[in-house]
């Protein structure tokens, strides 16, 4: 009798973990699929790339200080490493990133920078890394490849202006940025908790400064809900809230099952630019978010 209700406890318990773990993964996906969109509605209205920067960098390292300070991170990462780390995912990815979005369409930042940054970080782990990959991981990148030469096929040679390859441009330093970030927390094995608040605190500590001193940074008291809109969006739900719900799937689900969200962040950022910002994806942007979506859960197969 007893092990009947071990047994029935175990089921309930794996199902709870299993509803938590794709609860948690798919609002993940959407929470950093929408930030494209959040980032591209404030540059084409009301502010600067630098002042995006600087409002992602004031709230996300404000609320993530007390953790840096109290877990001692300056004791497992130097503070070289963490300006390093802090320039590849902090204050100057965000400023290429929201740079690029004044001239493209947020559903581009889901297909050219995802998919750069997943290249790059594929090739890097195997030139720096060590690390190897299947026959059909290879696929898969090949995939993401085909995904990003669509997108950038219709932006060179059907829709070519000087703005949209510069924001695509953009985005694809954007993603070397990324990429150098996620190969260098893993082959300096930082903790992920860790090297989130190091990059939004160096990033508030050193870039922050800079821009609002020396920058284009104007603070206009009458549009203080935009500024507020834009910092909790930028700052919490997206740098400290999406984090945290992406550990969670991968906690629940295991880190092959929790990465699988991150295929559905093409797609959500697409429908956000679509539905919030009425951009219409062409038939090319469709089938280039439909093969990055579809290469990313090949390659991240074991």
């Amino acid at each position: 009798m007893t092990s009947k209700i071990n047994i029935q406890l175990e089921v309930e318990g794996s199902s709870s973990s299993l509803l938590i773990g794709v609860t948690a993964g798919i609002f993940a996906a959407i929470i950093w699929g929408l930030w494209p969109v959040l980032t591209r509605f404030g540059v084409t209205s009301n502010f600067t790339a630098q002042e995006i920067v600087a409002v992602r960098f004031v709230f996300a390292g404000l609320m993530l200080l007390p953790y840096y300070f109290r877990k001692r991170v300056w004791q497992r990462i130097s503070p070289i490493k963490s300006f390093i780390i802090a320039s590849g995912a902090g204050a100057i990815y965000v400023y290429v990133s929201a740079l690029g979005l004044q001239y493209v369409p947020a559903g581009h930042l889901g297909v050219v920078e995802t998919g750069t940054m997943l290249i790059l970080s594929a090739l890097g782990g195997y030139l720096f890394l060590n690390e190897r990959k299947t026959y059909v991981q290879v696929m898969g990148y090949c995939l993401i490849f085909g995904g990003l030469a669509l997108v950038n096929w219709q932006s060179l040679a059907i829709n070519a202006t000087p703005e949209i390859l510069l924001g695509d441009l953009y985005l694809v330093l954007g993603g070397v940025l990324w990429a150098s970030y996620t190969i260098l927390t893993k082959k300096w094995g930082l903790v992920s908790w860790d090297a989130v608040a190091a990059v939004s605190v160096w990033s508030l500590l050193t870039w922050v400064p800079l821009i609002i001193l020396f920058g284009d940074f104007h603070l206009d008291v009458e549009e203080a809900g935009a500024w507020l809109v834009q910092g909790v969006g930028q700052g919490i739900i997206t740098a400290v809230l999406g984090l945290w719900l992406y550990s969670v799937a991968v906690e629940k689900l295991g880190a092959s099952r929790g990465s699988l969200f991150g295929a559905l962040v093409p797609a959500f950022a697409m429908i956000g630019g679509l539905l919030f910002l009425l951009e219409v994806p062409t038939s090319y942007e469709i089938i280039g978010v439909f093969l990055t979506t579809l290469g990313i859960l090949v390659s991240i197969r074991r």
